[in-house]
């Protein structure tokens, strides 16, 4: 019989993601394996499940505190669409674009690409351009979007006056 490595309880049924170590669930950090999904490249270590409370507040807390806080500036990135170009022909382009590929929703790529914008320290995106494809399996019919922008920091001011 394992001994959790945390409680020193009999019955570990679970092993750390990180270290290897016996867990029993009560002592389990449990992650999700789709928690990250708006990183483009998610690290390996993230993506093992369960983890004992040191690995996860030695891993998995830190990069979670910081996917959430890109998250929110996500959300106040702003969009601005290629057919409104006259409203943002002063603003500058020096980053090259960014590219999303293979979501399911319009709202959602948009996101992701205003999460890459985020992440790179920037405030908004311009020239978005979102495409979708029908894709027919049978009679049922999906879409799948792919977008690109071109990530820049906007001047609130400038942008409200336009």
């Amino acid at each position: 019989m394992e001994v959790c490595c945390s409680c020193q309880k009999p019955k570990a049924q679970l092993k750390c993601g990180a270290c290897d170590q016996p867990l029993c669930k009560s002592c389990a950090q449990f992650v999700s394996e789709d928690h990250f999904s708006f990183w483009p490249q998610i690290p390996e270590i993230l993506l093992k499940g369960t983890y004992c409370p040191p690995c996860y507040e030695e891993h998995v807390a830190p990069a979670q505190t910081t996917y959430d806080e890109t998250m929110e500036r996500a959300k106040d990135v702003n969009v601005m669409f290629k057919s409104q170009a006259k409203e943002t022909r002063y603003i500058r382009r020096m980053e090259n674009p960014i590219s999303v590929k293979d979501c399911d929703d319009r709202d959602e790529i948009i996101l992701r690409l205003a999460f890459i914008a985020a992440s790179m320290g920037f405030n908004a995106i311009l020239d978005v351009d979102l495409t979708s494809k029908k894709i027919k399996d049978g009679t049922y019919q999906t879409s799948v979007w792919h977008g690109t922008a071109i990530p820049a920091n906007a001047d609130e001011k400038r942008l409200n006056r336009s």
